[in-house]
């Protein structure tokens, strides 16, 4: 009995982690499970000045892989949200980012976190990276209105037509394995670092529309109580 208590003990564990670590990945940029056809991407324009989609993701790393799906929209220059979802599409977190800084908040457990843009980042991945720079990973554009800031930093490699096909910052890495058909929007992104890796796969984005409901704004946090980043890990060993 006692082996049998530590067996599920240790797979709960193990299942919780792999949560964890499948929504701090999820930012590098679903609904795949609910849906079929072709990709959807509409036409990028010369300005960019925001972003929309959803995508799924998969993930390797010591504590083995996991998939997940989410969805996100990017105002730019520095606002941004992504959601991570669970079964059925039930949200699990959802990650914000405006001005500078960031909230973590976990719906089903009426609570949030917040801190400076890259803090919430460098603590999931390791790597913090800024909210226009996922944006620019997801959607190919480096330069120009709307250009990640900070673009400056990374090393860029391009195609003879100025598609960007992979980049690297402080040991993060980044390779587009496909684009959509006809465009420089990224269709797959592959990512490593420190001994872990993922790949990205975006089903849908559109660009400049208007972002509908309060993505950012102070409803985001209602009926949520703050908490610190180790009662956050807490709750998130817990999930079911």
């Amino acid at each position: 009995m006692e082996c049998e208590t530590l067996r599920a003990g240790t797979a709960a564990t193990a299942r919780r982690a792999m949560l964890a670590f499948g929504i701090a990945l999820i930012i590098l940029v679903g609904f795949e499970a609910c849906l079929s056809g072709p990709p959807v991407l509409s036409p990028p324009p010369a300005r960019l000045d925001s972003l929309e989609g959803y995508g799924s993701l998969s993930v390797q790393g010591e504590s083995g892989s996991a998939k997940t799906r989410f969805s996100f929209c990017f105002v730019l220059p520095g606002a941004g949200r992504v959601e991570a979802l669970g079964v059925f599409g039930r949200t699990v977190a959802v990650l914000v980012f405006k001005e500078g800084d960031s909230w973590l908040v976990l719906p089903s457990r009426h609570a949030y976190w917040t801190g400076r843009e890259e803090e919430l980042l460098e603590k999931f991945l390791g790597f913090g990276l800024r909210a226009s720079e996922l944006a620019s990973i997801l959607c190919g554009r480096w330069t120009g209105p709307g250009a990640a800031e900070g673009a400056g930093e990374w090393k860029l490699d391009r195609d003879v037509r100025g598609n960007v096909l992979s980049g690297e910052r402080d040991g993060f890495r980044f390779e587009v394995g496909e684009f959509f058909r006809g465009a420089s929007v990224p269709r797959t992104v592959a990512f490593s670092r420190a001994g872990r890796a993922g790949r990205v796969r975006v089903l849908k984005i559109q660009f400049n529309k208007p972002p509908r409901g309060d993505l950012f704004g102070p409803s985001v946090l209602k009926g949520m109580a703050p908490k610190t980043w180790p009662e956050i890990e807490a709750l998130l060993e817990n999930e079911d």
